[in-house]
C-alpha cells in the first residue's frame, strides 16, 4: 500500500512538474501583442472587436489548434491548425458581444500544438448609449 502511494506521488509530480514547465514555456516561444487587452468603454449591446497578435520566436513550426472562449458571449475568429513557422506570425481575431453593463472581464484559451496553452483576457467598461435620437418636441398651442 505505501509503495502504491509513492509511485502515485511520484507519477503525479512527473506531469504537474511537465505542466508547470509547458505553461512557463509558452512567452519563451511566442511572442503576444494584446493577449491582455482593454476595450475602454463600449456602448452597452455594440460588438466589440480586437486582434491577438503571436509570433513564433523558436526554431520549431507551431500549430494553432484552438481558441476556446471563456464564455458565449465571446466568438474567437482564426483559422484551426494554422502553421506558424520560426520568425512568422499569427493572429486570432476575437469579437465580444457587448452584453455587459457595467465593468467586465472574459478571457479566451489559445491552445497550440505540443500541448501549449496561453490564456488571453480582456476588459472593458459597458456604458448606455448616449448617442440616442433625442425626443421630438411638440409645441402646444399658448393659452392667453
Amino acid at each position: 500500500m505505501k509503495k502504491a502511494l509513492l509511485v502515485l506521488s511520484l507519477v503525479l509530480g512527473i506531469f504537474s512538474s511537465i505542466s508547470a514547465q509547458t505553461a512557463a514555456n509558452i512567452d519563451q516561444i511566442l511572442k503576444f501583442k494584446n493577449d491582455n487587452f482593454d476595450f475602454g468603454k463600449i456602448s452597452f449591446g455594440q460588438p466589440a472587436t480586437y486582434t491577438i497578435e503571436f509570433t513564433n520566436i523558436s526554431k520549431d513550426t507551431l500549430a494553432l489548434m484552438n481558441a476556446r472562449p471563456g464564455c458565449g458571449c465571446t466568438t474567437p475568429n482564426f483559422k484551426p491548425n494554422e502553421k506558424i513557422a520560426p520568425g512568422k506570425m499569427g493572429q486570432v481575431q476575437i469579437t465580444f458581444n457587448g452584453s455587459a453593463m457595467g465593468s467586465f472581464t472574459r478571457a479566451t484559451a489559445l491552445e497550440f500544438s505540443n500541448g501549449l496553452v496561453k490564456q488571453t483576457q480582456f476588459a472593458g467598461e459597458g456604458v448606455a448609449i448616449t448617442n440616442a435620437p433625442a425626443a421630438p418636441i411638440i409645441n402646444s398651442p399658448n393659452k392667453q
